[in-house]
């Protein structure tokens, strides 16, 4: 039994004085206003109507559950306000997640140009140094990396950022430049999780596709890449990074990219909910607009845009092929790249 939908039968009951009258305004049924009433008379264990074949009459708890029918139903008309004017109009507060060096360089515009679009929204961005995975249950929308998924959560693949190894040409200098990843061993690496690769950098030559994996060390590791790229500019060490964060750093010749003839795996960026099941609207205007605005470039930007594949694709990691899909998610190429240095 629809416990509101009983209340406001036997509210209109009530208001109305009559059964005939009640099912009328309600448009249902005498019978079916008739049986609601004592379904809800059971469900309560009390008599509320006192019927007569002239009249019919509340009962003392009658009155009492019909005052506090009239609040709860009012009550409800307002929640029901606000919700139909959730899904239909973009309005309240968005929580989001994302990785730090990547909201940095982006995030900042994309973000200003949809408040100026939808003035009703708030958004309350976490920027994450390590994982996203830490808070993906308390936001409504992530960016994050593929390994930070979590089988419930809906990914869809954005952009995939090109990544490098890069070092100063003072360090280089002083220490000589490596040639194969094998000799990376011989140096000053300076390592975060923050691109994945912590200890542990893997390259794929560019001619013959073989892998290789080497062991690197160094005397700084940081949860901040940022931090790394800048002691790699004033000739720490060897970093690996993401292309558009060496940018800069490579156009005033403070970071060179070494090992030519490698690459690193590129970092892919997933954009993740839990569900599209009764989604505000304005978080799904949100993940429209991350989707138009990152996946453009603009002429006016000194900062290269990402850009999205022209259909992302959208995969539920959820039940049993959960591991399956969240491996095709980690394996899928996006066709268009950040912008490397």
């Amino acid at each position: 039994m629809d416990r509101l939908k009983a209340l406001s039968v036997f509210k209109a009951v009530a208001d109305n004085g009559s059964f005939v009258a009640a099912a009328s305004a309600l448009d249902i049924s005498c019978g079916a206003a008739s049986r609601t009433v004592q379904e809800l008379e059971t469900l309560l264990g009390v008599r509320l109507l006192n019927r007569t074949t002239r009249r019919l009459a509340l009962t003392a708890v009658g009155e009492d559950v019909l005052h506090r029918a009239g609040g709860l139903l009012q009550s409800y008309d307002e929640l029901a306000t606000i919700g139909r004017a959730s899904a239909s109009e973009p309005a309240g507060v968005i929580r989001m997640a994302a990785p730090a060096m990547f909201a940095r360089h982006y995030l900042g515009p994309s973000l200003a140009a949809f408040r100026a679009r939808y003035p009703k929204v708030q958004v309350d961005l976490q920027l994450c140094e390590g994982p996203v995975n830490v808070v993906l249950e308390d936001v409504d929308v992530a960016l994050c990396l593929p390994e930070d998924l979590r089988l419930t959560q809906i990914a869809r693949p954005l952009a995939s950022a090109e990544v490098g190894v890069y070092a100063a040409p003072s360090y280089l200098a002083r220490k000589g430049e490596p040639t194969h990843p094998s000799q990376l061993v011989e140096h000053d690496c300076l390592t975060s999780k923050a691109v994945r690769a912590g200890t542990d950098w893997s390259f794929e030559h560019l001619d013959s596709g073989d892998p290789y994996t080497v062991g690197v060390k160094g005397a700084l590791h940081a949860n901040q890449i940022e931090v790394l790229a800048d002691a790699a500019a004033h000739g720490a060490g060897i970093v690996m990074l993401p292309a558009f964060m060496a940018q800069a750093a490579v156009a005033q010749r403070r970071l060179q990219r070494i090992l030519p003839g490698w690459r690193a795996a590129p970092l892919s960026l997933q954009l993740t909910y839990t569900s599209r099941r009764n989604q505000p609207m304005s978080v799904r205007k949100l993940i429209e607009h991350l989707v138009e605005t990152l996946g453009t470039a603009h002429e006016d930007s000194s900062v290269p845009v990402p850009r999205f594949a022209d259909e992302a694709r959208s995969i539920d990691i959820t039940g049993r092929a959960g591991q399956a899909a969240r491996w095709i998610v980690q394996q899928a190429p996006v066709p268009q790249q950040l912008a490397p240095a």
